[in-house]
């Protein structure tokens, strides 16, 4: 049974995530940041499934809390198998008036928060079987979009640390991934006005939104053990514009 901690687990795409490999019978590390609700819902959920599992607050801006989560995942559990590094926020203002606070909070979490837990994850990372990262970037940060300079800067640069990762540490067994999800429904999308959400899809080639779901069964194949390495995978319905 591996242990995999997942950032970001209670909503959205983590929740998701969390779900499909408690599907799949792995011990979870679900980490939160600030909304004990959806925190105490999810841990609920899980004990009635009967998954192995810990809840865990930190706030990955903060580099202290950061670099001491792994520590306290491998504490609880033992070990550390794997790591999901999918929590993150978005800020969305035109650059040049943009306050550089703004965008100095996004990658403070985005970028820096997943490097340094990332940093701090290493140690136990080695001592796994088969051990993973999958790294959540968007399309936002393979494209790029209008509006999301701070966003897409922070994703843009998750993918060169997949890369660096990858290549640095292959030869160990550590596997390293990122998905790059699209258009997806959830909460935060499901506010967009009609007319945006339509413009969005008509530049896909599927032509509807993508389900969380799908993403996750995308980071629970790039978990297991396999040949794809150094790779940021598009989930994204073949967005085209």
């Amino acid at each position: 049974m591996r242990t995999v901690l997942v950032t970001g687990a209670t909503r959205g795409i983590g929740l998701a995530v969390a779900r499909r490999l408690a599907q799949a019978g792995h011990q979870l590390a679900l980490h939160y940041r600030g909304d004990e609700s959806a925190a105490r819902d999810l841990a609920a959920e899980m004990s009635r499934r009967e998954v192995p599992h810990a809840l865990f607050r930190a706030d990955i801006a903060d580099a202290a809390e950061a670099a001491a989560l792994p520590g306290q995942v491998a504490a609880r559990f033992g070990r550390l198998d794997a790591l999901v590094n999918n929590a993150g926020i978005t800020d969305d203002a035109v650059f040049l008036t943009m306050p550089q606070e703004r965008y100095a909070r996004v990658l403070r979490t985005n970028l820096l928060g997943t490097m340094r837990l990332t940093h701090a994850a290493m140690p136990h990372l080695a001592k796994a079987e088969a051990p993973a990262i999958v790294i959540m970037s968007s399309l936002g940060g393979v494209a790029g979009k209008e509006g999301q300079v701070a966003y897409a800067a922070s994703k843009g640069g998750l993918i060169g640390l997949t890369q660096w990762l990858a290549a640095r540490y292959g030869h160990t067994g550590l596997r390293v991934n990122a998905v790059a999800p699209g258009f997806i429904e959830t909460d935060m999308t499901r506010q967009l006005k009609p007319a945006m959400t339509q413009h969005i899809l008509d530049g896909t080639a599927l032509r509807r939104a993508g389900r969380v779901e799908e993403v996750a069964e995308t980071v629970f194949q790039l978990l297991e053990p396999g040949y794809v390495q150094a790779t940021t995978l598009r989930v994204d319905g073949g967005f085209n514009r």
